[in-house]
């Protein structure tokens, strides 16, 4: 291959990558669902420890994870007929935090059920997906504010193995508030001003 065909190539690909961090969408209403779900979940797990009650943990986490679901149904099946084209980097993207979300399921579901992970490091390996979900996803974005986001889960990950249960349980509240949730919300804010501009 001689030299201009390789620029043109490498050219194509750079344009075909910017339009595509262009038109990335729905990250926000992502982080802002999940986000507020587990915070309701680490809330309610929180008052179950320290009082004692007889509110199960498994059924706190079982509907919240179920609604958490059935808000990805409902949003793909609202994607498909809405007949999105995806773009390379939105594909990439989806199946970033799929793979992510299945992943923390996996760790968190039966790996502390079977014993094999214990709840700290369960809850330490769990947040280091996330830290790996927010770099990447700031990479594709070129955002360097998403990117320093997943330095801050790899601190809360610090944080989470040498704290206890409870204290890590306070710990995430904080992370997914200040790390998820409001990051959403500016995302959802950024992301309507770009349909409005559109």
């Amino acid at each position: 291959m001689d030299k201009v065909k390789i620029q043109e190539d490498l050219a194509i690909i750079k344009q075909i990558m910017q339009e595509s961090r262009q038109r990335v969408t729905n990250i926000g209403i992502n982080l802002v669902v999940w986000g507020g779900i587990v915070i309701i979940c680490l809330l309610f797990t929180y008052y179950s420890k320290s009082h004692e009650s007889i509110i199960s943990e498994a059924l706190i986490w079982g509907i919240g994870i179920s609604l958490g679901w059935a808000f990805e149904l409902r949003l793909y099946i609202k994607s498909k007929k809405k007949n999105h084209d995806s773009t390379f980097s939105g594909n990439i993207l989806s199946r970033l935090w799929l793979t992510i979300l299945i992943s923390m399921m996996i760790m968190g579901v039966f790996g502390e059920i079977s014993g094999a992970v214990s709840r700290g490091a369960g809850s330490g390996v769990i947040a280091v997906l996330l830290a790996i979900g927010y770099i990447v996803t700031g990479t594709i974005m070129n955002s360097g504010w998403v990117k320093l986001l997943g330095i801050g889960w790899w601190i809360g990950t610090i944080l989470i193995f040498y704290s206890s249960v409870i204290q890590s349980v306070l710990i995430w509240v904080v992370l997914m508030i200040a790390l998820q949730f409001i990051p959403g919300i500016v995302l959802l804010v950024q992301e309507k001003k770009k349909s409005l501009i559109a």
